[in-house]
């Protein structure tokens, strides 16, 4: 049961190393006109997920202002100019919202650049260019080779608007290889039947947080919840109860406030793990190579929680390839997820409100 998951995630270390060779050709192929002055990475699920979790290593790469925003937020409230480099992540080319920013975008002079998986999309057409990634396995389960491919997409872009190579991106296929044998190994002990899994990320791995939680909403409707890892306590604790699990994300920035939690949560009888950059390797810590800081840790820390993901569907008998794992209301929320995001209506004028 659930192969198609499985092959997903056990495929990540050999299909980055066959996709950075093309994206990088790809890339030198583009014309991307001078250096903008800003930089907006958009996109919904996922897609900006994988901007926000790069955000940082764009600010610090380029001397241009840098920002992730959502499709919405872009569609309909963020202006543009003729500075203003647009990069529009959908791994289906179709969601509304995204198409959405990238026609009012370009209706105010940005330029515009399409991070997509299928050729002849609706938003490479909107955007007039394209990045393409390689085409998913599948789209039913919770996603994690499309993932990562995205990651690399924006990373290998980042290479060029920065004028650099990153050696990290040569580093990651086997450190990805290292990261999952070893979580296969690992971590059947964190999978236990938490009724709700708190996941909690700091600085840039705020976004892996969301997209641990992200995972298990795919996994068959688990319950989980996100937040950064110092706001959980300003109120999201409120949201915790004795018998759940989180997962704290943090690298050495973090790792010495993750740990100051530790002591708290045991007394809420929360079951915390964490993933961090240094040893020491415990029952309870999960250890990802250091890529070189906290803006590289996400290309990694993900990684484990997809693992996680796929042990605890397995654990709880959630098939996957009945739609929501066969919950009752699957079909509809279904439904409504195409409903929502494929066939809205698209409002193309430059000048909201």
């Amino acid at each position: 049961m659930n192969e198609i998951m499985l092959r997903e995630i056990q495929d990540q270390p050999a299909a980055l190393e066959r996709a950075s060779v093309d994206l990088r050709r790809q890339v030198r192929e583009l014309d991307l006109g001078p250096p903008p002055r800003k930089v907006i990475l958009t996109g919904s699920g996922d897609s900006i997920i994988a901007g926000t979790a790069l955000e940082s290593l764009y600010r610090r790469s380029l001397a241009a202002e840098v920002r992730a925003i959502s499709s919405m937020e872009s569609s309909r409230y963020e202006p543009f100019d003729q500075e203003t480099l647009v990069v529009a992540v959908s791994v289906s080319g179709g969601v509304a919202r995204t198409v959405e920013a990238v026609l009012r975008a370009r209706a105010q002079g940005a330029r515009a650049l399409a991070v997509v998986a299928r050729p002849g999309s609706r938003l490479a057409e909107a955007a007039g260019a394209e990045l393409l990634m390689p085409e998913p396995l599948a789209r039913h389960t919770p996603h994690s080779r499309d993932y990562t491919q995205t990651l690399l997409a924006l990373a290998i872009l980042l290479e060029r608007l920065a004028a650099t190579r990153f050696e990290q991106l040569d580093r990651w296929p086997e450190a990805t290889r290292d990261v999952l044998d070893r979580a296969f190994a690992e971590l059947p002990g964190w999978v236990d039947d938490s009724p709700q899994t708190i996941f909690l990320g700091a600085g840039p791995d705020r976004a892996t947080a969301r997209y641990g939680a992200l995972k298990f909403w795919e996994g068959g409707a688990m319950r989980a919840i996100w937040d950064e890892l110092e706001e959980f306590a300003h109120g999201s604790q409120l949201m915790a109860a004795p018998g759940q699990s989180a997962v704290l994300i943090a690298g050495k920035e973090a790792h010495g406030r993750a740990e100051e939690f530790l002591a708290g949560l045991a007394r809420m009888e929360i079951s915390a793990r964490l993933v961090i950059d240094q040893p020491p390797r415990s029952p309870e810590r999960f250890v990802v190579p250091d890529l070189g800081g906290a803006a590289w840790m996400p290309l990694v820390s993900c990684l484990p929680l997809q693992v996680l993901t796929y042990l605890t569907v397995q654990r709880r008998g959630i098939d996957l390839s009945i739609e929501m794992g066969g919950v009752p209301y699957g079909r509809l929320y279904g439904e409504m997820h195409v409903q929502w995001t494929k066939h809205s209506t698209i409002d193309a004028d430059p000048n909201p409100g």
